[in-house]
């Protein structure tokens, strides 16, 4: 099937669903309101089950928790309990920002050269099987949330995950054609769940996965225990050691969340919070953002060849920048503060020819050994009180490893891959990296996940973020520019066509009719090599309008989430 075919097929899939779901939702052409508060997700059934934990008295923590789980449930190709993730968390009454990194970790086992095979990488062993996975940090991770920042009881919380998971819903066709294009990658207990009778399961059949209802009612009742030191774990722990992996009891045991202190840059007189190292995000956009403000991408308008030649430019540096100095700060010196000033981007800013493109050459990175997934999801909230929660979450690429944990319906992620293989070996996002993200025991691989939230005079005035792999910082880049450069409300700014550039390869990535000719020659002009590509990612955003608190949510069209408030 060509994608493209693919797509309309969700997007019609998408609205007929918006519509069932009644007042409220918006589908992707106007945003949807509410004056209190507003949850976004990329999976309409998610998205309710965080709004009616709102109308149930919890606050925006508590929505993002039981979001995380129901995503776990009916989008197991993105996300999942077997994956990790990163939260970032605005508290209204304090006004202070803080994340959660609940990543994955290297087992205590790996070592840098654990993916080459006669000295050369193979890059089927970080994608498939046992030496794929790390060890996953989202159950932990949202429990530190709930008990940080919660407020209804943990079990209110996973109940609507738990009763999804038992009583199923029905397949979609995002959810079809990825279990269609990873089949061949499942281990024997995730084919038994996913292709009930050994076929793909058709669109609209119910899907139910009752031992993942049992291991979600396991940690309502006990926490996040049976998960990391009982059963559970101890079922991975063999499921990973039959694939030939290196994950121990001892590292789940050993498991620990980080509460890290955001990346807060400014940006046209907003404050920008967003993830630390091990997340690459926070880094690149503020870096991103300083080098823009220095141009008036208003007044060059939307889509124009000057504008957009600007946008490519500052992803250059950033990139490159990205493939050598990024890494865990817990385990190598990433010098944040650096990438971040405004004097560096004055630096930057001053080598940007508005008539020519600098040549990728010409923009120090790691050198290059001579593709791309989209998964990953993304959620959004914001509740009466004005705090709010972006919390991207993850298993790497669709179903991550393809293992499933026998007895536990957990897919097992394959973040392993995040890490760099050998210097210079692009990953399966062909993202290159240095020394700071080699493989080390304990160490968590390096991340383009990005949630942010933007603050207005103390207020939160956006929330947003994507899945997309390396595109997920320049998506969210120019999520925050549509809005707060171009003027347009938060649907437009999801509906509009995107760019990307990623230093190497070096191409500048857009989406197909969304350039016109007249642009795509101007920027040829210019020196760009431009390759079209469609879609670039699936964005989750709400803005609030700071003077009257109304609340304004969008879901990606490219993929098939939803917006509600009340």
């Amino acid at each position: 099937m060509q994608r493209n075919d693919r797509l309309i097929r969700r997007v019609i899939w998408c609205w007929l669903l918006l519509v069932g779901l009644g007042a409220g939702v918006t589908a992707h052409g106007a945003p949807a309101l509410g004056d209190s508060v507003m949850v976004v997700s990329a999976n309409p059934l998610a998205t309710q089950v965080g709004v009616e934990v709102l109308r149930d008295g919890g606050n925006a923590a508590d929505a993002a928790v039981a979001v995380a789980f129901a995503l776990a449930v009916v989008e197991p190709y993105s996300s999942g309990i077997g994956g990790g993730g990163f939260v970032v968390l605005f508290d209204a009454g304090s006004g202070t920002v803080r994340t959660v990194d609940c990543r994955e970790t290297a087992p205590a086992a790996a070592h840098r050269d654990m993916y080459l095979r006669g000295g050369e990488v193979d890059p089927r062993l970080s994608l498939t099987g046992g030496l794929a996975v790390g060890v996953p940090g989202l159950v932990r991770g949202l429990w530190e949330l709930h008990q940080q920042a919660g407020c209804l009881s943990w079990q209110r919380l996973l109940a609507p995950a738990v009763a999804m998971a038992a009583d199923g819903f029905s397949v979609y066709p995002m959810l079809h054609e990825n279990i269609a294009d990873e089949a061949e990658r499942f281990n024997k207990a995730a084919r038994a769940v996913l292709m009930p009778g050994g076929s793909l399961p058709p669109v609209g059949t119910l899907l139910r996965q009752t031992d993942l209802a049992a291991t979600l009612a396991a940690i309502a009742d006990e926490g996040p225990d049976p998960f990391y030191t009982g059963a559970i774990a101890e079922a991975i722990v063999r499921t990973i050691d039959g694939a030939g992996g290196l994950l121990s009891h001892t590292d789940f045991v050993d498991y620990q969340v980080k509460w890290r202190e955001p990346i807060a840059g400014s940006y046209r007189g907003l404050t920008v919070y967003s993830m630390p190292p091990p997340s690459s995000g926070g880094v690149h956009l503020v870096e991103m953002l300083n080098i823009l403000e220095g141009f008036d991408l208003g007044t060059l308008g939307f889509g124009s060849a000057a504008a957009t030649h600007l946008l490519v430019e500052a992803m250059k540096f950033a990139y490159a920048d990205r493939s050598r100095f990024l890494g865990d700060a817990d385990f190598v010196a990433v010098p944040v503060a650096r990438l971040t000033s405004r004097d560096y981007a004055d630096q930057l800013r001053q080598r940007i020819r508005a008539d020519r493109a600098l040549p990728t050459d010409a923009v120090t990175g790691v050198e290059v050994v001579p593709e791309e997934s989209d998964q990953t999801t993304h959620l959004s909230v914001i509740d009466a009180a004005g705090n709010a929660v972006a919390a991207t979450l993850t298993i790497n690429i669709g179903f991550g490893s393809g293992l499933m944990a026998a007895g536990t319906g957990v897919i097992l992620n394959d973040e392993m891959d995040d890490f760099a293989a050998a210097p210079g070996v692009p990953n399966y996002f062909g993202l290159i990296g240095s020394e700071a993200n080699a493989i080390a025991p304990g160490k968590r691989p390096l991340s383009s996940m990005t949630p942010t939230i933007v603050v207005e005079d103390g207020r939160v005035c956006m929330v947003t973020g994507t899945p997309g792999g390396s595109k997920i910082i320049t998506t969210t880049l120019q999520t925050i520019i549509n809005v707060f450069d171009h003027g347009m409300d938060v649907q437009q700014a999801l509906n509009a066509p995107r760019i990307h550039h990623q230093w190497y390869p070096r191409h500048v990535y857009f989406e197909a009719f969304g350039m016109s000719p007249d642009t795509q020659a101007l920027l040829t002009a210019r020196g760009h090599s431009l390759q079209r590509r469609s879609p670039i990612c699936n964005a989750q955003a709400i803005v609030v309008d700071t003077q009257t608190g109304l609340r304004y949510g969008a879901s990606d069209p490219r993929g098939c989430g939803s917006a509600a408030g009340f």
